[in-house]
């Protein structure tokens, strides 16, 4: 497993001074960062001194997990969890640490764990930063300098932040057809995927590389709202459900007619194998008007799921163009 987050230090400095109930909704909010990384087995590494940042006023983290005495009080429950989630998370080697400051936003951090993210980065590595979300803190991506070198490192403190972080992977990284495939799992979540369906990369019209930010913007869309759009509209009029859909995901997202469903060898090109089983894909998304697709469809919730549930997106099939009635 390679990291791809590091947790920050100087993010905690206030910490001492919050009430209780506000430092402990943040540190539940970088709980669940932590708890989404090692789901999606992305990696996270913290500094080899992590439990002696200071929380100021003289209190470091140790005292405040370990030491009943300590006058900052973290909630039973919240340290308990907080213990168990940095014994999973390895140090990173600070063998080479340099004594220098990082400039965020106008201010000097003192933060190795953002240092060695700035070092990663410089490197064509990237590596996003998990502060403490407490007070004000950088979100998103932000200029860090360190040593007069700037570079823009992304901060992630929700969800969106998060998969965002790995959709600007992709291009920052250049990734090719196998990169884009492993990275997928972490920058659309939501989406499942067809058996083989990789392999289809390289069915565009365009090489992969012209087509690799279109891919990124449109299944970002599906991966954000395609089960909620169907789970919302489904019952209603079938185009208004393409309107929506063509809204939040991209222009000319359409289910196949009704001539073309009833055409067998058209029906045969949208069919492939998903655990296991044969399912026609109809939905598309359309890269460009008249060639280059994204075809997927829409499973919803099981009997029995929870109201909250909006059922799935399964992405089907990447191709130029499929077979139509003549």
């Amino acid at each position: 497993m390679t990291a791809r987050f590091v947790l920050d230090e100087a993010s905690w400095a206030g910490a001492a001074r919050a009430e209780e109930h506000v430092l402990s909704n943040a540190i539940e909010h970088l709980l669940d960062r932590l708890d989404t990384a090692r789901e999606r087995n992305e990696g996270v590494v913290k500094h080899s001194a992590y439990y002696e940042l200071s929380l100021g006023d003289g209190v470091r983290l140790f005292s405040a997990l370990f030491e009943q005495t300590c006058r900052v009080q973290l909630g039973r429950d919240v340290a308990e969890r907080l213990r168990l989630a940095l014994d999973r998370v390895v140090g990173f080697d600070d063998s080479e640490e340099v004594d220098y400051d990082a400039e965020i936003e106008g201010s000097v951090w003192l933060a190795p764990g953002t240092l060695w993210a700035h070092s990663c980065c410089s490197q064509g590595r990237h590596i996003a930063v998990l502060p403490l979300p407490l007070c004000t803190v950088p979100r998103g991506r932000v200029p860090v300098t360190v040593a007069g070198s700037t570079i823009e490192i992304s901060f992630v403190t929700d969800e969106s932040e998060h998969v965002d972080f790995f959709r600007s992977v992709i291009s920052l990284e250049d990734a090719d057809e196998a990169k884009f495939e492993r990275l997928s799992q972490s920058a659309f979540p939501t989406l499942k995927w067809a058996d083989d369906i990789w392999y289809g990369l390289g069915n565009f019209s365009r090489p992969y590389i012209e087509v690799r930010d279109d891919l990124v913007r449109y299944l970002g869309g599906l991966s954000d709202h395609g089960a909620e759009c169907f789970h919302e509209h489904r019952a209603g009029d079938p185009r208004h459900l393409a309107q929506v859909l063509s809204a939040k995901v991209g222009s000319g997202t359409s289910d196949e007619n009704g001539r073309t469903k009833r055409h067998r060898p058209s029906e045969r090109d949208r069919t492939r194998r998903y655990l296991g089983i044969n399912k026609v894909f109809w939905w598309h998304v359309k890269l460009r008007p008249h060639v280059d697709r994204i075809h997927f469809l829409y499973e919803p919730p099981s009997t029995g799921s929870p109201l909250s549930e909006q059922g799935r997106i399964v992405v089907g099939l990447f191709k130029d163009h499929c077979i139509l009635p003549t």
